[in-house]
């Protein structure tokens, strides 16, 4: 166990419901301990970039999008026939460039079958995620955008002040995208559409909407490639 004069875990522990804490000269063993300390506890997320610790509380307005998020996901990877698995908040992080941040949602798709069973995924030798998600209420994500480029997430996904934006990496940055690589014919305002009426109609309205849109539009891209 790693000995330090602050006691970082009482101090998160005590933190109400969409707070940030911000600390500084935190060393990589301490990040480390403070993960496996709440691990268990999934209403934290922890950004860490040499030395610099965020540490944010999810509140009930953050859980809103970021629980809908998911079901739209699952139903446009459906009628695409793309398979997939989430590993949800899981950690990223890279030891070596001293960099780890904890997403509201990760995808993979393309390397899936490489961390099916794993428990933990270890970036040191499993592929990054194909998609990470970002949901804004009490905190601003693009300062986390360098640690996923570090990590090296092909696309992101960003919602804030009810809006979507979606990015691609470009080298070691991020540039804001009309479409999604992944799933070609969908947009941000798609999403925070059904994001909207998730919220107002409730979930099943919301996917079965989807799901007509999607096949809707699915059909029509055939149709233009013929």
């Amino acid at each position: 166990m790693v000995t330090t004069e602050t006691d970082y875990l009482t101090m998160i522990q005590a933190m109400p419901p969409g707070t940030i804490l911000t600390l500084s000269n935190v060393s990589w063993d301490e990040y480390d301990e403070l993960l496996e300390e709440l691990k268990e506890q999934p209403y934290y997320r922890l950004t860490y970039d040499n030395g610099r610790l965020e540490i944010m509380t999810v509140s009930a307005e953050h859980e809103g999008p970021a629980k809908l998020i998911p079901h739209l996901i699952a139903v446009i990877a459906e009628e695409l026939d793309i398979d997939f698995l989430s590993r949800g908040s899981t950690t990223l992080r890279k030891k070596k460039k001293s960099k780890g941040t904890d997403p509201d949602d990760c995808y993979y798709f393309k390397d899936y079958k490489k961390i099916s069973g794993k428990k933990r995924i270890d970036l040191s030798v499993d592929p990054p995620p194909d998609l990470a998600i970002e949901v804004d209420v009490t905190s601003g994500s693009l300062s986390k955008f360098p640690i996923y480029a570090a990590v090296g997430v092909p696309e992101l996904w960003r919602y804030k002040n009810e809006k979507m934006k979606f990015y691609r990496l470009s080298g070691d940055e991020y540039d804001e995208i009309t479409h999604s690589d992944l799933f070609p014919f969908l947009t941000p305002d798609v999403v925070l559409e059904y994001l909207q009426k998730g919220e107002n109609d409730g979930t099943v309205a919301m996917v079965k909407e989807f799901r007509k849109w999607g096949k809707a539009h699915k059909a029509q891209r055939a149709e233009e490639s013929l």
